[in-house]
């Protein structure tokens, strides 16, 4: 698990790397996942050249049969689930996990959650990443609400706004090797520059709203089932295969289970 260094870098800064969390055979395994998933969903890696918004790549929700090392990830293994837990201090509720392809040559300053929910991305790019190759791009502390008007301040006043040269803002590359793992608050600001057609594998962690709370119910399952919706759903299941494997999974899985039945995703019956 985490150590208490790592935890307390997350809660204070919104991000820390977890240099080797996976092993060389858990990348090599999770890369050939991706890279054939991807594939086999579009017929091609890397097809979306952007211009209709949002940030520019393939997407595909991985947690079909097809996929059991990134079907595992999501709750059956401690580094993740628990994990998410741990640098959060609340128990959670998984999203899907994303196989990308990255297209764009640079990505614009942005935050990954609108609402205020919360949660934690995991982050896997699946080659190496420098500061100039598409490595992520963090601005520390721009989770917390008071220090991130701060900066839309700063940001709104900035000449760059009319086409003039940029202020500088005092971000923090993140460059990774294959295993690494990046573990930062959705609502960080983080942005990366170069790097062409970059494959990765995300999954994001919601802090579990309890049952007492059925608004906030309502946008954590909103939130869960905004996923992509571009592919065929029988051959890509969101939930169903993973569900069905609940019974011969770890108690983790099942815990994982129970709160996405619970949030009205899953059905179980």
């Amino acid at each position: 698990m985490f150590s208490h260094q790592e935890i307390a870098h997350f809660q204070a800064f919104g991000y820390v790397v977890l240099p080797g969390l996976l092993s060389d055979n858990e990348t090599a395994t999770l890369s050939a996942e991706v890279t054939a998933a991807l594939g086999d969903a579009f017929g091609t890696i890397g097809r979306d050249p952007g211009g209709e918004g949002g940030i520019p790549g393939d997407y595909l929700a991985l947690s079909a049969d097809c996929a059991p090392f990134s079907q595992a990830l999501i709750a059956d293994d401690v580094r993740l689930f628990q994990g998410s837990t741990a640098l959060l201090g609340r128990p959670t509720v998984p999203t899907p996990p994303i196989a990308t392809c990255f297209t764009g040559e640079s990505t614009p300053w942005h935050i990954d959650q609108g609402p205020d929910i919360g949660g934690v991305k995991f982050l896997i790019h699946l080659k190496p990443r420098t500061a100039e190759t598409g490595a992520l791009r963090v601005l520390p502390g721009s989770h917390d609400p008071g220090f991130a008007a701060r900066v839309e301040s700063y940001w709104s006043a900035d000449p760059g706004n009319q086409g003039f040269a940029p202020w500088p803002a005092p971000a923090v590359a993140l460059p990774t090797q294959p295993g690494d793992v990046i573990a930062f608050d959705l609502h960080l600001r983080h942005s990366s520059v170069g790097g062409g057609h970059r494959l990765a594998w995300t999954i994001e962690y919601l802090p579990w709203p309890g049952l007492a709370d059925p608004e906030r119910m309502e946008v954590v399952r909103d939130l869960v089932e905004d996923t992509v919706d571009d592919v065929d759903p029988d051959r890509w299941p969101t939930w169903r295969e993973w569900a069905a494997g609940v019974p011969m999974a770890p108690v983790s899985r099942e815990v994982a289970a129970e709160r996405l039945q619970l949030l009205g995703v899953l059905d179980r019956t």
